[in-house]
């Protein structure tokens, strides 16, 4: 009986280990069904990018994001899986960040996010009409008008798991209309620039 006990400690030990060590700038791993991971999640400790991963793969019709910084290629990556399953998905973003991300892309001989969802079926971008004093500053999604991500990380590596950063996950009825309200407001702005 000692024996079964200690093996099942040893298990448990190993899990929570795997699960909440810092995240190495490394592939994810597959996402398996997920569930909403409701609550406030912590970077360094854990890995956002993985959250973000297992949600997003969780889309099956409207994809709402909201983001300032977007480096992430593996978050673009299940973006673009989950447009061509048929999920409908608009990106808003910041202006300066926007143009940052395709100098740094220019500068470095790089294909940049937006140029991977050129031309995606079902991605839709838009990007606001900012200058250094009027961002669009938020780090939010939401999934299927049920599952709302926000919090201080940004979609960038380091953001997601090297950073002190947070993602707080709810599927409060109040908290995701209120977010869906705000992105409507902003996408429908009248001096948006279209960008895909």
């Amino acid at each position: 009986m000692r024996r079964i006990v200690y093996v099942a400690l040893l298990a448990l030990a190993a899990t929570a280990f795997y699960q909440y060590q810092p995240a190495l700038d490394r592939a994810p791993q597959p996402a398996m069904a997920a569930e909403a991971q409701a609550g406030n999640h912590f970077a360094p400790a854990e890995n956002l990018e993985q959250l973000d991963l297992e949600q997003i793969a969780q889309a099956r019709h409207t994809l709402d994001i909201a983001m300032y910084s977007f480096t992430d290629r593996y978050l673009a990556d299940a973006v673009i899986e989950a447009a061509h399953r048929g999920v409908k998905v608009r990106i808003y973003r910041d202006r300066s960040q926007f143009q940052e991300e395709q100098r740094n892309a220019d500068l470095h001989h790089q294909r940049s996010l937006s140029d991977m969802f050129h031309r995606q079926p079902n991605v839709q971008v838009r990007v606001k009409d900012s200058n250094e004093h009027n961002l669009m500053h938020l780090k939010a999604y939401v999934v299927d008008g049920k599952l709302l991500r926000d919090g201080s990380a940004n979609w960038s590596p380091s953001g997601l798991k090297q950073q002190d950063n947070n993602a707080h996950y709810t599927t409060d009825p109040t908290q995701v209309h209120a977010f869906q309200q705000a992105f409507e407001q902003m996408w429908s702005r009248a001096r948006n620039e279209v960008a895909q």
